[in-house]
Parts: structure tokens; sequence; C-alpha cells
């Protein structure tokens, strides 16, 4: 399967999980079925859309690696049990720093990090799927934080400025990714000199049964999309990262597999009996991984100038209208991703007051407005070639 089509399979499949899971929160956000289905799902149940309720979200959380006042501590909604490990704990933030977290989600790892940077700090979350965005914008306002913000972006391309934040940090997610070293080089870009890489990632000790590895259902799941340990901490080396150590290495907790109705699902599609489930969890492991950008003396590059981007929505935009739309805009500016700096930015904001913006549309430059994709893809390589960027 082409890089491409495996990053719309995993989009739309993270797409379905926000849904779902909010929708047995708060059973007014579902847009996979009806209110008055979803309201009919019980507190120990699975929903009607195929959610993990609340509870088995928690003993996930608990059982890699949070604790109850971290899981408490974030607003109802943020955490959807997708993590294979707690960077957090391990990134030594500290007041002022600026974070980036690739694959943000619904923001649970960027609201804990929030607290450990403080007022004069600032945290980025960086994610492909317009929907976890959508809940993670709901959720900061909910939480009233004020030092993050949530950017829609892949995290081969971060929509990052160069040489910015103090410490990178993700969980569970750059598994998902197909190109890895991308993935590495460009985390490499945005930070500092002397900045810091703390990730926890599923990766395998010896490669997995063809079956596993062709399944996208598997993929999505965090599996079949984990690469070789060595090739991991290979590509971490590659991209110039320093003192990169493995400090912390577990067996993948097949206890989560056994509490998740979707990863259960997708190993019984597969008729993997649980006797041969065991064996195969002995190869893949969950790693806490350290890296360092040391500073350098020698004077930087100037960084190519990008075409600025801005993306308005309504923060208070049902999900299905929200993500349409911003489906729409992606797609078109992704062929010139390399050479565009984007960001998400709501309608009800001071600045869109400012420009009178009331309602989806696309800035670009801070000059041209489009409310059409088709015509922002049409016009998006001309005005690029005038800028010099293409």
């Amino acid at each position: 399967m082409e890089d491409e089509e495996i990053k719309k399979k995993v989009r739309e499949g993270y797409a379905n999980v926000v849904q779902s899971k909010i929708s047995y929160i708060d059973p007014s956000q579902s847009s996979c079925c009806g209110t008055s289905q979803a309201s009919s799902c019980g507190p120990s149940q699975v929903s009607c859309c195929g959610a993990t309720n609340i509870s088995v979200i928690t003993q996930i959380s608990k059982t890699i690696g949070y604790s109850d006042e971290e899981i408490g501590d974030v607003p109802e909604g943020a955490n959807l049990g997708l993590g294979c490990g707690n960077p957090v704990a391990l990134a030594s933030l500290t007041e002022g720093e600026t974070v980036l977290d690739l694959g943000s989600g619904a923001g649970f790892d960027c609201f804990l990090s929030a607290k450990r940077v403080g007022n004069t700090g600032k945290i980025i979350g960086v994610d492909m799927t317009p929907e976890m965005i959508s809940q993670a914008r709901k959720n900061a306002e909910a939480g009233n934080y004020h030092n993050v913000e949530f950017r829609l972006g892949e995290i081969e391309n971060l929509p990052v400025e160069t040489d910015s934040v103090d410490a990178v940090i993700s969980n569970c997610v750059i598994n998902l990714v197909p190109n890895k070293r991308s993935a590495f080089q460009e985390a490499f870009r945005v930070l500092k000199p002397g900045g810091r890489l703390m990730v926890s990632d599923i990766v395998v000790l010896k490669k997995l049964p063809e079956p596993i590895i062709n399944s996208i259902d598997a993929y999505i799941q965090c599996i079949s999309g984990a690469i070789l340990e060595d090739e991991y901490i290979q590509a971490i080396k590659d991209a110039g990262f320093e003192d990169v150590r493995i400090i912390e290495q577990t067996g993948f907790p097949i206890d989560v597999v056994a509490i998740n109705p979707q990863l259960m699902d997708t190993v019984k599609e597969m008729g993997i009996p649980m006797d041969k489930l065991k064996e195969l969890a002995g190869q893949i492991v969950s790693i806490k991984v350290e890296a360092k950008k040391q500073p350098k003396d020698t004077p930087k590059s100037k960084v190519p100038d990008k075409l600025k981007v801005d993306i308005y929505v309504p923060l208070e935009a049902c999900s299905c209208e929200w993500s349409q739309f911003m489906n729409l805009m992606f797609e078109a500016i992704t062929p010139y991703i390399k050479h565009i700096k984007h960001e998400t930015k709501s309608t009800n904001s001071e600045e869109a007051g400012m420009l009178q913006i009331h309602n989806r549309c696309v800035i670009v430059d801070g000059e041209k407005k489009y409310t059409s994709s088709l015509a922002l893809k049409r016009d998006l390589p001309k005005i690029l070639e005038e800028k010099g960027l293409l």
C-alpha cells in the first residue's frame, strides 16, 4: 500500500475513534449514530458507535503508566486511551519551555505538559486528523488552557518553525508514520540547539508475520507499522540526534489487548488465537527513548520563507461540518506542504474579529480569501511561483 493511502486510512481510522469515543462521553456529539441510540448504551458497555467506555479508557491509561491524578487532571474527552507510555513523566519539562507533541490527538499529553511549563511556556500539538484537532481545541477551551494550541499537519512536514521548541514529545504515534526517517528529521529541525526528544513508541524485536504486516486494521492499532528496534534507533541517530538511548523497555501490554474492544476485534478478524497472540506479543515492545540535539557553534543557514496559510473554522461547528471542510482544505494544500506554513484558527478569536471573518475560510499570505477548496488548489501553484517558492 502506498504511503498516502496508508495515511488516508489512518486518518479515517482515528477520525472514527474520536467520534465514537466522544459520542460515549457526550451523546449529543455523535455523528455515527443517533442520539437516542447512543444514550441507551449503559455505563459498563461499549457504546453503539463502538466507543470504549470511560472506565476502560482509564484502565488502559493506568496500565501504560498514567497516574489517577494525571487522568483526572485534564478536560473530559481529552484522554482517548490511545497511548503506549507516558512521555510527559520523562520529559523533565520546566517553567517557560516550548513543547511540541507529535500526534497530539485530543490533547491529553498537551494538557498535562501545559501545567508543567506554566503560563510563560507554550505547548503545540500537531495531528493530521481534523476531527482530533477539532476535539482538542474544544477541550482546550473547556479547560481554559491559554498556553496550548493545536495545528493540523503531518509529522513528516511539521507546521512549526525551525529551532523553535525546547522539547519534542510523542506517545505511540511515530509507528503510524510510513516515513519514520522524515519524522525524526523534522523533529530535529524544529528543536532548538540543546533541545531534547522524548518519545514512547512501539517497535518489534523481529519481523512480524505477513498477515499482520499487511493488515491496515493492525496498522491503525499501532502494530503492523512498527519497525525493528535497531532500525528505529538508527533513524533517530541518522536525523542528527546524539546521546540516543532507550531509558525503558517493556513487553507489549497484553492486558491492554484484552480490555480494548477495538484491538480485540482486529485480533479476531485476523484469526489469531490467544496463545499465538501471547507469542507474538513477546516480539512487540514498548520503548521510551531519549535523544538530544547538540548545540552548534557554526552559523545557521537562512531558512527559506514559506507561504502563510491560515484556515479559519467556527469552534462551535458540528464535527461533520468541521471535518468535511478541513479535509477538503488539507487535501488542497498537501501537495505543496513543504512550501507552506499553515495554522488552524477559530472564527471566535479576536484576530478573526479584526479581519471580519465569521465563517469558514482560508486566508493565504494575509490577503487572498478562499471558501472553495477547488479555487485554493487552482491558485496555490501560481501564488507559490510568484513568491519564488515553487
